[in-house]
């Protein structure tokens, strides 16, 4: 049989198979031809809408007080490191939560668990708008990760559900516009509102919006987990039928019988629920060497953002208005880079597909320009702080740092495409475990940096940071497009195998 006519095994649905290295012994069907989701275009649009929001709350939520952190430390009498064990405790739940709601998620479906999550988070923020206590506020910063940092890694099984291959990376694109936009806008808002009141103002307005957007999410969000619903055509029921009724996929014709009932939920125990699965995939040698990729650089982003509201309140002697003002160039960088991101990526993929057909490398495809814009993103950042340091007019740093998160924007959407591509009907694990790596490290160094700083100074300790950040993803890419695809095969044949 020809070359043409046979494929490898794939641990993919025969909806979204593509790659092709070594044939083996199964009819080609190329995926990106079918219908890989019944939706309507609108309501896929509405399904991205919803999870790039949803994405938004816990990076939104994690930074949205932090231009009042000096007046927290002044009111509860303490340290400016105690203060910064706040985001500290909040990050670790960030990364820890989602290896819990995700699994879950695909299992009993996104809708359910995401309103879940959400719920739990409306009482957290509320218990926040009351809290002046430093125990209490450390206590319930915790609760409030755990309940809002789900949404990351169900927004990204939402995406994996309805999305093919080769529209991914856009559709993905514009869901990290929401997670990335989130550390962004909350200083904004969180400067204003407590300028105008207090430190607990910033909560209070959490409050209303994750309580508005989880109301929205009841009204209109279908399910979208392909065990249950196939490719969306099935007739939801109970929790997953959104309360305002819709015609989410084209109306059958005459002589057509109505969808069927979605697909029983299984009665699994505890141990079937996959709890374990955003752990067992670091296993897998080209899963952990992409998270790390991602999580070494995505720290560098946090410890920046979360450091620029203390710095300009020391250097330039900002308000907390001020110091919210200048994240915007922040926000417009990200939303600039999910508009160049997606397109720039399903293009280098489409590209990719033309020139060699079933036979592309899937990993070159997705990463041939990630290593360029992490190089920008990481030379930005030094350059940034630097300007800083020296307090060198305000709207140099703010240039540079749109320019800068542009580039980060392009790269870690590049990562998170090809996590779902390799993984389709499990994103919401697969995100999770990216979630636990940049999470933790993340914390960690943020935990430290202000040590760092006292001891070797700002613009020194985050050049460190950016040279390491800039390093390290360059020959794990190399490794990945090498070998990758190798790796996905062995990978592939041992599922076949098993059954």
């Amino acid at each position: 049989m020809g070359s043409q006519e046979t494929t490898q095994l794939r641990t993919q649905p025969p909806q979204d198979e593509e790659r092709q290295d070594l044939p083996l012994s199964k009819p080609v069907v190329d995926a990106d031809a079918e219908a890989f989701s019944s939706l309507l275009p609108w309501a896929k649009a509405m399904v991205v809408a919803l999870a790039s929001v949803s994405g938004f709350m816990s990076p939104f939520s994690s930074t949205i007080y932090v231009p009042a952190l000096d007046e927290i430390s002044k009111k509860l009498q303490i340290s400016r490191a105690d203060t910064l064990l706040s985001v500290t405790l909040y990050l670790v739940f960030q990364g820890l939560s989602p290896s819990f709601w995700g699994p879950l998620s695909d299992q009993l479906g996104r809708r359910p668990i995401l309103l879940s999550t959400f719920t739990v988070l409306l009482g957290a923020n509320l218990g926040l708008a009351f809290s002046n206590t430093f125990w209490l506020l450390l206590v319930l910063r915790m609760v409030q990760a755990f309940g809002s940092s789900s949404a990351m890694a169900i927004g990204a099984g939402l995406i994996g559900d309805i999305a093919r291959r080769k529209e991914r990376g856009r559709y993905m694109s514009y869901f990290q516009s929401g997670v990335l936009l989130g550390p962004c806008v909350a200083p904004v808002v969180g400067g204003l509102v407590s300028h105008r009141w207090d430190w607990h103002a910033p909560f209070f307005f959490l409050a209303a919006f994750g309580g508005l957007l989880n109301v929205v999410l009841a009204l209109f969000l279908p399910e979208t987990l392909r065990k249950l619903m196939g490719d969306g055509s099935r007739q939801p029921r109970g929790i997953w039928k959104p309360w305002v009724p819709m015609r989410l996929t084209p109306k059958p014709g005459a002589n057509e019988r109505a969808p069927p009932l979605m697909h029983p939920v299984s009665t699994l125990s505890i141990r079937q629920m996959g709890f374990e699965r955003p752990w067992l995939v670091y296993g897998q040698l080209d899963i952990s060497l992409l998270v790390a990729s991602y999580a070494i650089p995505f720290a560098l982003f946090s410890v920046t953002s979360s450091f620029f509201s203390p710095i300009l309140a020391s250097n330039y002697d900002y308000n907390t208005i001020v110091i919210g003002l200048c994240y915007l160039p922040l926000g417009a960088g990200f939303a600039l880079g999910s508009i160049l991101s997606g397109r720039l990526i399903d293009s280098e993929y489409q590209r990719a597909k033309r020139k060699h057909g079933l036979l592309l490398n899937l990993y070159k495809a997705r990463l041939k320009l990630g290593p360029i814009f992490n190089v920008i993103f990481c030379c930005g950042v030094m350059a940034f702080v630097w300007c800083l340091d020296k307090r060198v007019h305000i709207a140099a740093p703010l240039t540079i740092v749109f320019f800068t998160m542009t580039a980060s924007m392009m790269y870690f959407t590049a990562i998170n495409a090809l996590l779902i591509d390799l993984y389709p009907d499990l994103g919401a694990s697969i995100i999770a475990s990216v979630n636990i790596s940049r999470c933790i490290l993340s914390a960690v160094i943020v935990a430290v940096t202000q040590y760092i700083i006292d001891g070797i100074g700002t613009g020194w300790t985050f050049t460190l940071y950016a040279l390491v950040a800039m390093v390290c993803p360059i020959p794990v890419t190399l490794l990945l497009v090498r070998y990758g695809p190798r790796w996905q095969e062995k990978r592939e044949i041992q599922h076949a195998s098993s059954y």
